[in-house]
């Protein structure tokens, strides 16, 4: 399996088990569909399962599939916010690149410039999120339901993750 971390935080962000796990805009972006699953009232064989009473299951929800295994965090955000946000975690990314793969930087400098004007005219469609560390500086996570979805797919910055395989 592998797994996708952000560069800055080592938060796991993604893996290759999520659901149409796909690169889009050239490349720029990691990208991955989305489902519900049951979290809660799971049983790790601690207690004696002949003594409970009926009715006495443990509450179950309905959780996202890539919120919950990955632990993000909601962070909800102004499209002001947004573009600060986004414009001093690019510079981030791309001294990054600089300093990790240089023949990068040009392309994903000039794909961003792109990319950033036509999000922008959809952000209010976006949900955003960060990583289990809640670190400011760290990447994004953006959510967002395509037409007609019934859950969100889900946007990553490429170039600030590191993939692992385990």
């Amino acid at each position: 399996m592998k797994v996708f971390k952000d560069v800055f935080t080592e938060d796991e962000m993604c893996s290759d088990a999520m659901k149409n796990l796909r690169e889009e805009a050239n490349g720029l972006l990691l990208v991955c569909d989305s489902y519900n699953i049951s979290a809660g009232g799971e049983d790790f064989g601690i207690e004696n399962n002949d003594e409970e009473a009926p009715g006495d299951d443990e509450a179950t929800a309905q959780v996202n599939i890539v919120v919950h295994s990955f632990g993000l965090q909601s962070c909800p955000m102004t499209k002001k916010d947004f573009q600060l946000v986004i414009k001093k975690y690019l510079k981030k990314v791309k001294g990054h690149l600089d300093a990790n793969a240089p023949d990068k930087t040009d392309g994903f400098m000039a794909g961003m410039k792109e990319w950033i004007p036509k999000m922008l005219k959809e952000f209010s469609e976006y949900d955003f999120y960060m990583g289990k560390s809640c670190d400011p500086d760290a990447g994004l996570v953006m959510a967002k339901y395509d037409d007609g979805a019934t859950y969100p797919t889900f946007y990553y910055i490429l170039d600030g993750l590191k993939a692992e395989k385990f």
